[in-house]
């Protein structure tokens, strides 16, 4: 095969023939005649960052992604609440972010009488109706975190809504396989994939009868632990328990992210475990040879995960998910310690222009956000994911090459690395991830169209 170009550690070579043997990467040859295939090879993309379990079972409800306006989302919950199955209607993935208002219980009341949820997509927040709250009152009791008087739920009800209404076996099996689709549809070969106790007893089940395809290297909920100690130490080519995951803080869409100064509004989020619960945490991740995955996206939840995580000895075998507003010194000590870092750049792309969601909540404190260039020059060990807010590579790339603050600011060739070599890297895996002799031969042609599409 020879491609037109092709990503070779950074840098993007033409003519290259590479030979593959038995899924191998045999022989690579620069300017080596002719193409045959036209556009840019690179490793198959490692999304570090996913929910694609729970994104899948997401699409057999109604999802509100795309829609701009308060109205607009009023009028499609409308039109598809009548066609809704069930005893509760759950839709997804709103983001009110530029709307004139946030979507209200009383919105929602004048519409139906049906118990109605809508999660934000940032999946922190949820907006109730009555009768949902009626409905889960009588079935739960007490939901945590859920204002009555207004039907705004946060952290708990929202993340957890698997755990208050369940799926079926089949559709979670059915779910996985779709998202395998999904994946290589969009040239991802790895993941690292935040999931349930339900979903990696699946996930395992499907690996014993060879029907997994994708990489799930996959981070259990901590307090889930119990209900997986019989699979921990499974593992095979395509699955593999690396990490335990848990919420410091949560989601600057929900106003609950901890930063050391109010939001816009006055409102502050707060941190959700203590430094003596965290440590035990980690103790427990590093008994069983795991890493921890740390939710942190406001400054205080950085601080503190940086503080506990200086109490290992393994620090670099841990992990901070999102990272995303840090003060300098953070960054600083990140880098230092060789802590593993799992960056958003889609949510700079959705949330982080000059003009939008983040700096009208943060005020100053958005530039302290997502600074690639600066990790650069630190030598940090960070890669991207996506979290499926969208799902995929491509939208994050486009929000680190063409950032709001041009400083911070990557190359398409950086980009891209921190979206395979590097994400096989914080995931565990050294045989994938770069275009190289000797490494699995994972390749993702991208069209000239599409590059067309990311850089211009």
């Amino acid at each position: 095969m020879i491609f037109s170009e092709c990503l070779i550690g950074k840098e993007i070579r033409r003519n290259v023939r590479i030979d593959v043997d038995e899924g191998y990467i045999r022989n690579i040859e620069v300017e080596a005649g002719s193409p045959n295939i036209h556009g840019l090879a690179i490793p198959s993309f490692v999304d570090t960052h996913t929910h694609y379990i729970s994104y899948s079972l997401s699409l057999n409800r109604p999802r509100l992604d795309g829609i701009r306006s308060l109205n607009d989302a009023l009028d499609f919950i409308r039109e598809h609440i009548e066609d809704s199955l069930g005893e509760v209607v759950i839709m997804e993935g709103y983001d009110d972010s530029s709307w004139e208002r946030g979507i209200t219980k009383e919105d929602l009341d004048k519409i139906t009488d049906k118990p109605l949820v809508l999660r934000r997509v940032c999946g922190h927040k949820a907006v109730l109706n009555s009768s949902a709250i009626r409905f889960l009152k009588g079935k739960f009791g007490d939901i945590p975190n859920l204002n009555e008087d207004t039907g705004l739920a946060v952290e708990d009800l929202p993340l957890s809504l698997s755990k208050y209404f369940p799926p079926t076996d089949e559709e979670i099996e059915n779910a996985i396989l779709n998202a395998e689709r999904l994946l290589m549809g969009m040239g991802i070969i790895s993941v690292g994939e935040n999931a349930s106790h339900r979903y990696i007893k699946k996930l395992v089940k499907l690996d014993k009868k060879n029907a997994l395809k994708i990489k799930w290297r996959v981070a259990a909920y901590f307090k889930q632990l119990e209900n997986i100690k019989d699979i921990l130490d499974y593992e095979s080519e395509n699955f593999r328990i690396v990490g335990l995951k848990e919420f410091l803080d949560g989601s600057v869409g929900a106003k609950t992210a901890a930063f050391s100064k109010s939001y816009s509004d006055g409102s502050t989020g707060k941190l959700l475990k203590t430094d003596e619960e965290l440590e035990y945490m980690m103790k427990t991740a590093e008994r069983l040879n795991l890493g921890v995955w740390w939710h942190a996206i406001g400054d205080l939840a950085i601080e503190q995960a940086l503080r506990v995580l200086r109490r290992s000895k393994r620090a670099d075998k841990h992990r901070i998910e999102h990272f995303e507003f840090p003060r300098e010194e953070h960054y600083k000590i990140a880098a230092d310690m060789g802590v593993k870092l799992s960056l958003q750049p889609n949510f700079v792309r959705r949330w982080g222009n000059l003009d939008g969601m983040y700096r009208r909540l943060l005020g100053d404190m958005f530039f302290w956000g997502n600074r690639f260039s600066f990790l650069e020059n630190l030598g940090a060990n960070y890669a991207f994911g996506s979290d499926c807010m969208p799902p995929g590579p491509i939208y994050g790339i486009l929000g680190a090459i063409y950032h709001p603050l041009k400083d911070e600011r990557l190359s398409l060739e950086t980009a891209i690395y921190r979206y395979t070599k590097t994400g096989a890297e914080i995931l565990g895996d050294e045989t994938y991830g770069e275009i190289s002799v000797g490494k699995k031969a994972y390749i993702t042609v991208l069209s000239r169209e599409c590059l067309e599409g990311i850089l211009h």
